[in-house]
């Protein structure tokens, strides 16, 4: 193959499949990132291509393992193992989308899964059915993949306004003939967390022969459940790192200080000038290991040396390190050729997946304790004459994880559907498609074990017969058991649905010719009606302990009629433009105009240079702008800044009172601009290497002011912190509102190199992405903040923005033989700063400052000597390394003493595929 065809295919395909091809007739092919039609070594943008053959030798089964390898992608809180714990709580308040029960997102350049457009063959696919935002990727039939080609650059201009973070679009298989069934198992060295996965494709008839192709492909996915007390990493208690739980909700329960109770007020022990607002038995006989996963409470790590003598609990043991999860996909094609120059084609895909989140007991934290202790048959802790001030003629105010009552566990169930029929071919000399579809996502919570009724529960425990204070080997009594029965909640705690319904169109070709080559134009037309509801079937319900519904929305629509237009302009010999423009208008917002200019330049056969210049435009998704006020409480205890400044009050001190949220009507569509500029060179047929630098800046951004801002910046945002008589916190309200924005830049970098040696063929990659800055800001006179390296906060957001990430592979191929080696890396970054919110700042107590960077490697092998059968076995994380320290210890990213956002809590596994092709 010539040099220069090299480059130019390099150049379109971004360098991701690294493949030197035999040269083959030219045929003009539609690629992400147009829609023109063209010979492959005409494009010029940065495209990733993953095959279906290297995503079987990297053991992938789930589109979310696939995303989680992309350098490009941030590692953010969408994924299924760290979404987990906001599902409780009041995850519209941070994100402003609804729910994200059971899904997974893609988010490239770690913008967020809302500027990431996902595609299937080219066209949309429907939102989740709970948050109405973004796609699941459980969604996509894996086993019917052939490719997935990733566009690291705006696409505003050509699939819609959204796609400011980028495209990724999943090809199915096409004009495939014959039967296969293939059977995976991914089991885990350690226990836990196995997958499996079983699918069958049948596929009949040819296009070229018989004028038709029917397409039929069923896959069955199974995942287990990986316990926290499964991993010996999982762990809250590490004091000798930093590391010690800040919870005082202990299974032997805890007195804490409050008016009117046993303990009215802070106490002093003989001996001690420290003064305590609780107490636990157990503590003061330094037995608090006597209950497992429990400990003494260490205020000197947490800065509350006024819990002291109290016990903590490590509660991060009893959460999900991978949720179980059921996955069904189908998807059936038929393509049938009408003529030479025109083919009809209808498609369907459906999906169900079923997951069930486990949290933490409950930790009870305003029941009371009658006052009418001694009766017989109830349980009350006598402290007189053990802390000074207890009055045992008084109710105890507790704070208490009730492990009977068992973890909290929720199940969500998503149905994904759509359908399309279209057409395409070529018309008087111009290509042409058009395609009408229907989509659809519906997804549903229910509320399994662990579930109480607060007002029903409160009942229960002033009746004094249930017991708070039990040790091992002791159990309540079958009459307490009925009474917790009693206040258990189960069914459907909220539901939603989002549609999706779409007829499109494209026509494209050359129009005229200049001196240096044709021009192409393609004009197209987009017309979309998008829906979403969401509905709290608990809305009119008694309040459940330690779980939010996000408030309801009632139905939510928009129209959305786009046009658009694209030319291909070579300018002179070697220099090619794009110019596409695109104007959409909402319903809601009305209309935008977006444009891309790109430009290819082939400086010699074997160097090329590229740049892009685009806008874009996100309205604002159904949850942030029209959903209800809803209730939640604060996921980690806080200080009133008022009667507790700094930690010290005698009131106020370790609370989680109530917070309150909802959508913003008013809210404003955010806009952005991307650049980008890069090289592509090929010394050899065998050796290629490219750098594309980017920039986006996004406008206007949707975020959240959160409650835990409100209190941080208590004297200009007193408004949203309301009272009670008592001056006491009642609820803290936070909001979705625009803020100034975001910019950031980087660099991909994509390396290849391959051989024909002796004994086989060799070949190297490297898809790696350097983040260089990712500031951001709230307000147009504010500093920005840089967020590369940093573990996250409240006012930004939970999303990481790591340095340095990239996947390196060594594949060596001979005859039915074929193994590859690969390495997932992700550069380390700043350790969390006052993860406790008591202002004690842990590396000023030299502890670590920074986590280590996290490093993967990967073997797997193939033979497919025997005919028909192909094998493939190999060990994913093969030196079992375990997910790096952190001093963060669970709440608002999941992971005790690990970052559920980096790491793989599943530690070394074995993977086996059998692949049969019966005809």
């Amino acid at each position: 193959m010539k040099l220069k065809s090299i480059v130019g295919s390099l150049a379109l395909l971004g360098l991701a499949t690294h493949v030197v091809a035999q040269t083959a007739s030219p045929q003009r092919v539609e690629i992400t990132g147009s829609s023109i039609k063209r010979i492959q070594s005409e494009g010029a943008l940065p495209i990733q291509v993953i095959t279906r053959e290297e995503i079987d030798r990297q053991g992938i089964i789930s589109a979310e393992q696939l995303v989680a390898t992309l350098s490009a992608n941030g590692n953010g809180v969408d994924n299924m193992v760290s979404n987990q714990g906001g599902d409780f709580l009041n995850s519209t308040s941070t994100s402003g989308r609804t729910a994200n029960n059971g899904s997974a997102s893609a988010s490239l350049r770690g913008l967020g899964p809302q500027y990431t457009l996902i595609l299937l063959n080219g066209r949309r696919v429907s939102t989740h059915g709970l948050n109405g935002a973004a796609p699941d990727l459980n969604t996509i039939p894996m086993a019917a993949v052939q490719r997935i080609e990733i566009l690291k650059d705006g696409a505003s201009a050509i699939y819609g306004t959204d796609a400011i973070g980028g495209v990724i679009n999943f090809i199915l298989r096409k004009d495939y003939t014959g039967f296969e069934a293939s059977a995976t198992a991914d089991v885990t060295q350690h226990g836990g967390g196995n997958v499996a996965r079983g699918n069958l494709v049948f596929g009949v008839g040819s296009l070229d022969t018989d004028r038709f192709n029917l397409l039929a492909g069923l896959t069955l996915d199974k995942q287990d459940r990986l316990r926290g007390n499964q991993r010996s990493f999982h762990n809250g208690f590490q004091p000798e790192r930093g590391l010690a739980p800040d919870t005082t909700g202990t299974p032997f329960a805890t007195i804490n200080v409050a008016g009117g109770t046993a303990l009215p007020a802070a106490f002093t022990l003989p001996g001690s000038t420290t003064s305590y607002n609780r107490v636990n038995l157990l503590a003061l006989q330094g037995k608090c290991e006597t209950i497992p996963n429990t400990y003494a409470y260490r205020g000197d790590i947490t800065g509350s040396n006024n819990n002291n003598k109290a016990c903590a609990y490590d509660y991060g043991k009893d959460w999900s390190l991978q949720q179980p999860v059921d996955r069904t996909n189908f998807v059936g094609r038929g393509v049938f050729k009408l003529s030479e120059e025109h083919t009809f084609f209808g498609e369907a895909t459906a999906s169900r997946t079923v997951s069930k989140i486990q949290y933490t007991s409950n930790q009870i934290t305003t029941v009371a304790r009658g006052a009418n202790y001694p009766a017989s048959g109830q349980y009350y802790l006598d402290l007189t004459g053990l802390v000074p001030g207890f009055d045992k003629t008084k109710p105890e105010r507790l704070r208490w994880r009730c492990e009977a009552c068992g973890t909290r566990q929720q199940k969500t169930t998503a149905d994904v559907y759509r359908m399309l029929v279209g057409m395409e071919g070529v018309l008087a000399g111009f290509d042409y498609k058009w395609g009408l579809s229907s989509a659809g996502s519906k997804a549903s919570t229910m509320l399994l074990e662990g579930n109480l009724d607060e007002v029903k529960f409160k009942a229960a425990m002033e009746t004094g017969k249930i017991n708070p204070f039990l040790l091992p080997g002791q159990s309540q009594t079958a009459e307490a058991m009925a009474l917790i029965e009693s206040t258990k909640v189960f069914g459907s705690l909220y539901g939603g649905k989002a549609t999706l319904t779409q007829a499109d169109g494209t026509i494209s070709g050359e129009i005229f010719k200049l001196p240096a080559g044709a021009v192409s134009m393609a004009l197209g037309f987009d017309l979309r009606k998008e829906g979403f509801r969401f509905k709290e079937d608990r809305s009119e319900q008694p309040a459940i302990i330690g779980v939010t519904a996000p408030p309801s929305l009632a139905q939510a629509k928009r129209d959305v009629r786009a046009f658009f237009g694209e030319l291909a302009v070579p300018i002179v010999k070697g220099l090619d433009a794009q110019l596409a423009v695109r104007n959409d208008h909402y319903s809601d917002f009305g209309s935008t105009t977006n444009p891309k200019v790109g430009l290819r330049w082939e400086l010699a056969p074997s160097f090329l240079m590229r740049g892009s210049y685009s806008t874009g435009f996100h309205a604002p998704d159904f949850g942030a702008l029209y959903a209800g006020e809803g209730t939640g409480q604060f996921t980690s205890d806080v200080n009133d800044p008022v009667l507790c400044p700094g930690g010290v009050g005698t009131s106020g001190c370790k609370i989680r009172p109530a917070t309150r949220f909802g959508g913003n009507p008013a809210l404003k569509p955010e806009t952005s601009k991307q650049f980008s500029v890069g090289f592509v060179v090929a010394p050899t047929a065998d050796i290629s290497a490219s750098v594309d630098f980017w920039k986006i800046t996004l406008e206007d951004r949707i975020s959240s002011r959160t409650p835990q801002e409100v209190l941080a910046n208590h004297t200009t945002l007193g408004q949203y912190i309301v009272r009670d008589a008592s001056g006491q916190i009642d609820y803290v309200r936070g909001g979705i509102i625009n803020v100034a924005g975001d910019e950031t830049k980087g660099f991909d970098l994509s390396l290849a190199f391959q051989t024909q040696t002796g004994f086989g063929r060799l070949k190297a990659t490297l898809d790696g992405t350097y983040v260089d800055s990712y500031r951001t800001r709230k307000f147009s006179n504010d500093r920005w903040t840089e967020r590369v390296g940093a573990f996250g906060d409240f006012d930004f957001g939970w999303d990481l923005k790591l340095r340095w990430k990239h996947t390196a592979g060594l594949t060596w191929s001979n005859g039915p033989w074929s193994t590859t080696f690969s390495q997932v890396y992700s550069s380390g970054y700043k350790e969390e700063v006052d993860g406790y919110g008591s202002g004690v700042i842990l590396q000023d107590m030299g502890f670590q400052s920074k986590i280590k960077s996290y490093t993967l490697y990967n073997l797997l092998a193939s033979y497919s000597g025997i005919k028909d059968l192909k094998i493939t076995a190999g060990i994913k994380n093969l030196l079992d390394t375990k997910p790096s320290f952190t001093l963060h210890n669970v709440d608002n990213v999941a992971g005790a003493g690990w970052d559920a956002r980096v790491g793989d809590p599943r530690l070394r596994s074995f993977v086996l595929t059998a692949t049969y092709k019966f005809f």
